[in-house]
């Protein structure tokens, strides 16, 4: 690496040290010494970041931005790869889009355009809030046993995986209702699907209640 590329990084880690962000850094190299070359060679650095998955905190969901990957944790936690998209899971289950990385995702972000009136909005929320496994604390819970049975290698939910929409609300009402059913079956209570009119009143107060924290 040759004396400018070394103080452009070195001023890139001075910033990103400053407002407390993390990097990593990929050094890209030829096996030729030449000195043309040598100005050719670059480190390409990625820049993590932290965010929260809230419909209240999600905890438990699969997330990969990048090269990161990981589960999100107590407080909806996860991190991202700055500029890059990340997408969420339920084991096979693509909890809606890819969408960019950022500070706080609920599942508004999930769907191009979404809104609290958007279908596929609610239905992910719904499935969400459905599959919690302590209900009536501040947060969902998605339990470790429930990832690894919500995937398509388990003839069990299979089917409700492949046709799972959360954009067409007859046929997510369909798939989602198998899903809770049989995913939740070792809880110690009857978990059913949440219906469309809680599921968006929660998920509404959870972005009021994100909105209060933002603005203290």
């Amino acid at each position: 690496m040759n004396i400018k590329n070394l103080s452009l990084l070195s001023a890139v880690v001075a910033l990103l040290v400053l407002t407390g962000a993390r990097c990593s850094f990929y050094a890209k190299s030829g096996t030729s010494s030449t000195e043309k070359e040598e100005e050719n060679r670059s480190t390409l650095i990625v820049v993590i970041s932290d965010g929260r998955l809230i419909d209240g905190p999600v905890e438990g969901v699969r997330y990969v931005s990048g090269a990161l990957s990981g589960i999100t944790g107590a407080g909806g936690e996860f991190q991202y790869e700055v500029d890059n998209d990340i997408r969420f899971f339920i084991g096979d289950i693509a909890l809606g889009e890819a969408t960019r990385g950022k500070a706080v995702i609920t599942p508004v972000d999930l769907v191009t355009g979404g809104t609290l009136d958007t279908p596929a909005v609610i239905n992910i929320a719904r499935l969400l809030q459905s599959l919690d496994s302590i209900p009536g604390d501040d947060k969902i819970s998605i339990p470790a046993r429930l990832r690894s049975a919500a995937v398509r290698s388990n003839q069990t939910v299979a089917s409700s995986i492949q046709f799972l929409d959360f954009a067409d609300d007859t046929v997510f009402v369909n798939s989602a209702s198998q899903l809770v059913a049989t995913l939740t079956a070792s809880y110690p209570f009857t978990a059913v699907l949440v219906d469309a009119e809680r599921a968006r009143e929660h998920l509404s107060e959870s972005l009021k209640q994100l909105g209060n924290e933002l603005h203290h």
